[in-house]
């Protein structure tokens, strides 16, 4: 099923959204993807942090407001800087 659609029109900014990030679990990982998000989009707040069944992930949801498409793209692509990120969602 190939869908088409216009990601500019399914967005209104400002937007609320649960950003998640899937990494590997390592000491520290947590505190290097919320330096990442904050220059995006500063919170106090830290991430809520589930790991894996085995404990070989994380994942991290971080609550936050994007303001523009613009916005929402540098975080995901900076995300990926993180030694140890795999996925985000």
């Amino acid at each position: 099923m190939n869908q088409n659609y216009d990601r500019d029109k399914l967005w209104e900014f400002p937007a609320d959204i649960c950003f998640k990030v899937m990494a590997v679990n390592r000491d520290g990982i947590d505190l290097e993807v919320l330096q990442v998000v904050n220059r995006h989009v500063p919170t106090n707040n830290l991430p809520k942090s589930q790991p894996s069944r085995n404990g070989n992930y994380v994942s991290l949801s971080f609550n936050i407001q994007v303001t523009s498409k613009e916005q929402v793209d540098a975080l995901y692509q900076d995300v990926f800087t993180v030694d140890g990120v795999k996925m985000t969602l």
